[in-house]
């Protein structure tokens, strides 16, 4: 009888050239050896296949597609799938060698969850890890080493605490759930976390064991504009299917897709200096935490640039580069004079 893997980590890939071989690599290189790892190569145009082709290691299996989009390309990886549990992977992000170990575990330990994940951390597109740029954030755990997901968890107006990436769930019951939707271009995902919520557990380990790569062609970065849509969308279909036990999508009906915004939006007006970049302040951060400063120097050209008339712009520049313990002492030694004063 053939000895199947007991894990199958599905990775799609699309021109993911420059940083295929570091994702591989992370996962040849986990502690827990007994698993398959099919790679989707999703059409792409460039030598992600030679990268592919280069590895002699049997546990890897790779599909070749015409472009079908990530969740079709899960999909397709579903189907030829031998594991009990299946771990997603992104074609980008790098996995700690303990990663795939400690998911095992728990799966096995805890039969009534259909699927855990884990804590994950930035990391710039040199590799560079921001160590304290989480995703859940660690207040999500309120202290604890593992929070059930709740509905609650999803909203329209935030991201998922849920990180795709890490996400490895158990395979029968993705199946029995009707696998990915692909009407959800983006935030495909989502959908499918909400719908196995309706019928058993998902955990989330505080364990930070992925690091997600921040990078112009990522796909979140990519799909920016789409996924607040396709949220509102996730989040109004999960409430009709407890009113009803249904969705648009399982009756049949076309989903809506978001209007395309132009190529060339329109930049507000402001006078040269006095455009003060805040939506610079999230990446800025993160590239301090990150000690990246070939990356922090470029933003930061950018944000002086732009707004070095605005008193703001210091604070924005500064704060993260002191670090948040000096500036709570800072602020402890503020209230301390005023109270004496």
């Amino acid at each position: 009888m053939e000895n199947l893997p007991l894990v199958s980590i599905l990775m799609p890939v699309y021109n993911g050239r420059e940083y295929l071989r570091p994702a591989i690599d992370s996962l040849l290189e986990q502690t827990f050896r007994n698993f398959e790892l099919i790679i989707v190569n999703d059409g792409s145009k460039d030598d992600s296949q030679d990268i592919i082709d280069s590895y002699n290691d049997a546990r890897i299996v790779s599909l070749k597609q015409e472009n079908q989009g990530v969740a079709r390309s899960l999909n397709n990886g579903l189907k030829v799938a031998k594991g009990k549990y299946v771990r997603r992977h992104d074609a980008d992000d790098i996995s700690t060698p303990d990663s795939l170990q400690i998911q095992v575990d728990f799966l096995e330990s805890h039969p009534d969850y259909v699927m855990v994940c884990n804590q994950q951390a930035f990391m710039t597109s040199n590799g560079k890890i921001a160590k304290n740029h989480r995703v859940p954030r660690n207040k999500f755990f309120g202290g604890k080493m593992l929070k059930d997901l709740t509905f609650d968890d999803f909203s329209a107006s935030a991201s998922s605490p849920v990180v795709h990436g890490t996400a490895c769930y158990r395979k029968l019951e993705v199946l029995e759930a009707g696998c990915y939707r692909p009407e959800f271009i983006v935030a495909e995902d989502n959908d499918l976390w909400l719908r196995l919520l309706e019928k058993s557990k998902i955990a989330v380990l505080s364990d930070c064991t992925y690091f997600m790569r921040i990078h112009g062609g990522s796909a979140t970065h990519f799909h920016s504009e789409k996924i607040q849509h396709f949220r509102n969308l996730l989040i109004s279909y999960a409430g009709q299917r407890k009113a009803t036990g249904y969705d648009p999508i399982m009756r049949g009906v076309h989903i809506p897709y978001a209007q395309k915004k132009s190529d060339q939006p329109s930049l507000p007006q402001y006078k040269p200096g006095k455009y003060y970049r805040d939506d610079l302040r999230y990446i800025y951060g993160l590239y301090a935490d990150a000690g990246d400063y070939s990356l922090l120097w470029s933003v930061f050209s950018e944000i002086i640039s732009d707004g070095w008339k605005d008193p703001r712009t210091y604070k924005l520049l500064l704060f993260p580069l002191i670090g948040s313990r000096l500036i709570s002492v800072g602020v402890t030694i503020k209230q301390f004079f005023r109270r004496i004063s």
